[in-house]
């Protein structure tokens, strides 16, 4: 590892391998859909079954595309090694994606037992990729906060 580089280059491939699998999945999941509404094919599930009709369609997809553009923004600047680690946003990643992990097992569980038939808690597939949104807020918020000691662990010893 370089003096001035905190974290060592199979770390950083390995962070940005599991983010770009992680948005891959939710690549798949906007373009399933999408292809289910213009072109429906049998083996996919239906235009319903992926998403939970809280936002109309338009705007999905307009929230979607922002997604994917900030995801592969993030894995970008992640694999040219123009992330700087932070603690302090490690921490603020790990406690926004664990919140929106939970809510999202709450809302599986709930649709799952007590409210089957609502339109919002019964939408499973839309659940699993919010899920996987989840996940890559949790996996970047751990390279945050690891790297980010690491990075304040080197500069208390170059005050030394």
């Amino acid at each position: 590892m370089a003096p001035d580089e905190p974290v060592d280059r199979g770390a950083r491939r390995a962070y940005t391998l599991i983010l770009t699998a992680l948005l891959l999945l939710f690549c798949f999941r906007v373009s399933a859909q999408l292809l289910q509404a213009w072109f429906p094919v049998g083996f996919l599930p239906t235009f319903e079954s992926w998403e939970s009709g809280a936002l109309p369609y338009w705007l999905l997809v307009v929230s979607q595309a922002i997604i994917i553009v900030v995801c592969a923004r993030v894995i970008w600047r992640l694999h040219r090694r123009r992330t700087m680690p932070s603690v302090r946003m490690g921490i603020v990643l790990l406690i926004i994606g664990w919140c929106y992990f939970g809510l999202m097992c709450v809302r599986l569980l709930i649709g799952l037992t007590v409210a089957p038939d609502h339109y919002w808690f019964s939408a499973r597939l839309p659940t699993l990729f919010h899920l996987v949104l989840a996940c890559f807020i949790l996996i970047y918020g751990r390279f945050h906060l690891i790297f980010g000691r690491v990075v304040r662990i080197q500069s208390l010893g170059d005050t030394a």
